[in-house]
């Protein structure tokens, strides 16, 4: 009896930044690493091929953005229809939320968050309404959804927009691994860290302010913030000139660092040597960043936000509120505190083990079987 058939759509590896591509990336991985699953995976286009290609990524011409647009509606409207007519396939997977309108089996959309609808100014107003035009498109028959936490679950529940959508939860792991850990210090003093993109949502100025209130003591002066990743990929979305304009207004421009973009070889440096890790972000679907830095042995200070708490359990130092001076408090306490660094970091590490590769690719087949079961 032949198995069945989940068709994998990769195509936004192209585009993919930091959570997605991750997500993307460890699904691949672990699919080959499981050649007896009672499924049969086929991953289109080639994983491989489309993470080595740069074309489409970092900060882009307009033109290359408006030409990978039209590839991407091509490809979920008319390449991925045929795709799965050809493989008979019994699930088309999109890890990158947009399911095709009239593919063949059950079309299963991952929503990693609700920012689209959380904070739809972010986005340019056309382009939002054809995307959630089609996503609602696809999902409405024979649709179904997989999000990475209960939070975002209970928010799309909240929304009432997919009442009669199943939605199953399966959590991502991280996709650097502890056993990957470097002593290649990439610098000779002590630094606080954070990876993302520099987009609004991540709450970066009220770090660098807490950061610049936490240098002035004489004790903590030898310091540095290292803040990792491209610009936002929007107008709307990016803040990186306005992080300039703090670090220039509290004359950090020697204390606060911003590598760009890290291929993952160089990441690991960065999490291998780092104090700890600043996660203050106001918005967010998982926060694998989470993961990463309880891998390489880092503790961490989370904002009060419902998905990062969810991932973190009572492993990070989590804000009571999210304010300059709380963040400042969490800072100051780790900075000066071995014991308590120690201490998170043996709970980060219990806490990593929910969240392995492994878990993660058993709990996404358990989902794939309770949609095709009914």
């Amino acid at each position: 009896m032949s198995k069945p058939k989940i068709l994998i759509d990769v195509f936004y590896l192209h585009v993919a930044q930091t959570g997605i591509k991750t997500y993307i990336l460890s699904l691949c991985r672990e699919v080959e690493k499981n050649p007896e699953s009672e499924f049969e995976y086929i991953i289109s286009p080639d994983y491989r091929k489309v993470e080595r290609s740069r074309f489409f990524r970092g900060k882009t011409s307009k033109w290359k953005n408006l030409l990978f647009q039209f590839l991407y509606l091509i490809r979920k409207q008319l390449v991925l229809p045929f795709l799965s007519h050809y493989h008979k396939t019994c699930i088309v997977f999109s890890p990158d939320i947009l399911s095709s309108w009239v593919a063949r089996g059950k079309k299963v959309s991952v929503i990693h968050d609700t920012f689209f609808w959380d904070n739809p100014e972010h986005y340019q107003a056309l382009w939002l309404k054809y995307y959630l035009f089609f996503l609602n498109k696809g999902l409405k028959k024979n649709g179904a959804i997989v999000t990475i936490t209960k939070h975002s679950k209970n928010r799309l529940q909240e929304m009432g927009l997919f009442q009669n959508v199943p939605i199953q939860v399966a959590h991502p792991a991280s996709g650097l691994l502890a056993s990957t850990k470097t002593k290649e210090d990439p610098f000779p003093f002590p630094y606080f860290l954070h990876v993302g993109v520099m987009e609004k949502r991540k709450n970066l100025g009220m770090l660098i302010e807490a950061f610049a209130q936490l240098v002035k003591a004489p004790e903590f002066a030898d310091l540095k913030l290292v803040l990792v990743g491209q610009r936002g990929p929007r107008e709307t979305l990016d803040d990186f000139e306005n992080l300039q304009e703090l670090v220039r207004k509290y004359s950090l421009q020697e204390k606060v660092i911003f590598p760009g973009y890290l291929s993952e070889n160089e990441l690991k440096r960065y999490f291998s040597n780092a104090l700890a890790y600043v996660f203050p972000s106001k918005n967010e679907g998982f926060g694998l960043p989470i993961l990463e830095a309880f891998s390489f042995d880092l503790p961490v200070i989370i904002s009060n936000q419902g998905a990062l708490k969810e991932v973190a359990g009572n492993a990070a130092l989590i804000l009571e509120e999210n304010s300059v001076s709380r963040l400042l408090e969490a800072m100051q306490k780790l900075a000066s505190d071995p014991d308590l660094r120690e201490d998170l970091i043996q709970k980060g590490r219990k806490r990593l083990e929910e969240f392995s590769t492994n878990k993660f690719f058993l709990h996404l087949e358990r989902a794939f079987k309770e949609l095709l079961n009914g």
